[in-house]
């Protein structure tokens, strides 16, 4: 899978601020709706796993872009870019650093060790009622994995990967819970280690809000 990042090195932004470059560049370029997922005749939210997502990095902006057609819409707009709007305030860009590369992503033989970045918002508001009334460790426990797989799965299919029936994803997650913030609104969300015996490629997101650099992970082993 083609993968491309877009950093903005001389930017310092912090992650509540993602939303607001996400929103900038969304309506600069409004005629792609690969950028802000919604459809420009209806303005209705286009509902998939998001192919151009927003983070921060290692302190830095950046802006990923998934599979070849968003990586070739990417890379002909965003290096026009030369400055951003942040809460009315003009923000130059000086530098920006594009890395394009081809990654695994699938189900493997092999498990790896991944970590959440960024605090993985897993819970939707059925989820979350279920998750309040479970008594054990153990049973949240084995619902974030089902939910887990869930976001993994949904990511496959829209990324084109389809399992076969004998591929079973397996989990084993080590979480914490971590304050989330979405839409001004306080959130449960989550933050640790997971494995899993699927290829995901560096800082792609998994649950909601990814685009917006949610769930963001990296792999370690």
């Amino acid at each position: 899978m083609k993968k491309a990042i877009l950093y903005f090195n001389n930017i310092k932004l912090n992650s509540s601020q993602i939303h607001k470059l996400r929103g900038y560049v969304g309506n600069v370029f409004a005629e792609h709706d690969l950028i802000h997922n919604h459809d420009s005749v209806t303005g209705k939210s286009i509902y998939r796993y998001p192919l151009i997502q927003f983070k921060i990095i290692d302190h830095d902006p950046c802006i990923i872009a998934l599979t070849e057609k968003a990586v070739q819409v990417f890379t002909e707009i965003f290096m026009t870019l030369d400055e951003i709007v942040i809460d009315g305030k003009v923000i130059p860009i000086f530098e920006k650093d594009l890395k394009v590369e081809s990654v695994e992503f699938g189900f493997s033989s092999e498990t790896f060790m991944y970590e959440f970045v960024s605090p993985w918002a897993s819970l939707n508001q059925k989820n979350f009622k279920i998750f309040i009334t479970l008594k054990t460790e153990t049973e949240k426990t084995e619902l974030l994995k089902r939910i887990l797989i869930g976001n993994i799965l949904s990511m496959s299919k829209y990324l084109g990967v389809h399992l076969e029936k004998e591929q079973q994803i397996q989990t084993n997650l080590q979480l914490k819970p971590a304050k989330v913030i979405l839409k001004g609104k306080q959130m449960m969300g989550f933050k640790g280690l997971f494995k899993t015996n699927f290829r995901i490629p560096d800082h792609l997101g998994l649950g909601k809000s990814v685009s917006r650099g949610f769930g963001t992970i990296r792999r370690l082993i």
